[in-house]
C-alpha cells in the first residue's frame, strides 16, 4: 500500500456569493449520449472538460437503459472501462491522468479547481457472487514538487449482481482525508484476485475547496 503525504493546507472561508462556489453533484445527466431511439450503442469518452473536471480515458457516460444498474439520477451513468476504455476516442488530456482519475487536470496547481469529496453511488460489472473491491485514492497537487502526491486512501466492498438482476447502486461515504483533492481516483477489482473491473459511479456529491470570490469568478468564467 502506498504512504500517503501531507501537504499543507492554507485556511479558506466558506462558500460565497459570488460565482459558481459551495456544494454541487456530478450526476453526468446535462450529457447527450445519443438517439433515445437508437437500438446500437455508441460509447465516447467523457467530454474534457465537464463541469471544470477532467477523466481519464475510459471514462464514458450511457443511458441506465445499457446496464443493469439504474441510474440515481436519470438518465445517465458514467461508467469506466479500465481495458477497452482505451479504444474510446481521445479527449483533451485524458492521457495524463491516471487509469479511473478525475480532477483538476492540467488545472491541478490551481485550488480553485480543488474540491472535497463525500459520497458517490457505484456498481460492479460482475454478476457472480463475489463482490468487487472498489480502491478510492485522493490526490493533491504538492506545490514543491509539483506534482500529484497521494494523501488519501479508502477500500470499499461493493457486492456484485447476480445474474444482472434487480441490481442497486451502492452509496459509498469517503472518509475526511479526501478533501482539498486536486483528483481522484476509482478503480474496481475482483475480490481477492484483482482482476480489473468495470465499475459505475453515479451521484458523486462534493463541493469546491476554495471558496473565495475569485475562485467562484474564475470556475464561471471557465469550462
Amino acid at each position: 500500500m502506498l504512504a500517503t503525504t501531507t501537504v499543507a493546507l492554507p485556511d479558506l472561508p466558506g462558500p460565497s456569493s459570488c460565482g459558481e462556489s459551495g456544494n454541487f453533484t456530478l450526476t453526468f445527466d446535462d450529457t447527450v449520449v445519443g438517439d433515445d431511439n437508437s437500438i446500437l450503442l455508441v460509447a465516447n469518452g467523457m467530454t474534457n472538460p465537464y463541469h471544470h473536471l477532467f477523466y481519464a480515458n475510459g471514462y464514458t457516460y450511457i443511458p441506465d437503459m445499457w446496464e443493469p444498474y439504474p441510474a440515481i439520477s436519470q438518465p445517465n451513468i458514467a461508467m469506466f472501462l479500465p481495458l477497452t476504455g482505451r479504444l474510446l476516442p481521445n479527449t483533451p488530456f485524458a492521457g495524463m491522468m491516471l487509469p479511473g482519475e478525475l480532477g483538476a487536470g492540467p488545472r491541478a496547481s490551481v485550488d480553485a479547481y480543488w474540491f472535497n469529496a463525500y459520497s458517490a453511488y457505484f456498481g460492479c460489472a460482475l454478476s457472480g457472487l463475489e463482490p468487487c473491491t472498489l480502491r478510492m485514492s485522493g490526490y493533491r497537487y504538492d506545490p514543491v514538487l509539483k506534482e500529484e502526491v497521494l494523501v488519501a486512501e479508502q477500500n470499499a466492498t461493493i457486492p456484485a449482481c447476480w445474474g444482472y438482476i434487480d441490481c442497486h447502486l451502492t452509496q459509498v461515504f469517503f472518509n475526511d482525508q479526501f478533501r482539498a483533492l486536486s483528483g481522484i481516483q476509482f478503480n474496481a477489482y475482483t475480490y481477492l484476485l484483482g482482476i480489473p473491473q468495470v465499475h459505475m459511479v453515479d451521484d458523486l456529491q462534493m463541493e469546491w475547496y476554495n471558496n473565495t470570490c475569485s475562485a467562484g469568478i474564475l470556475r464561471i468564467g471557465h469550462s
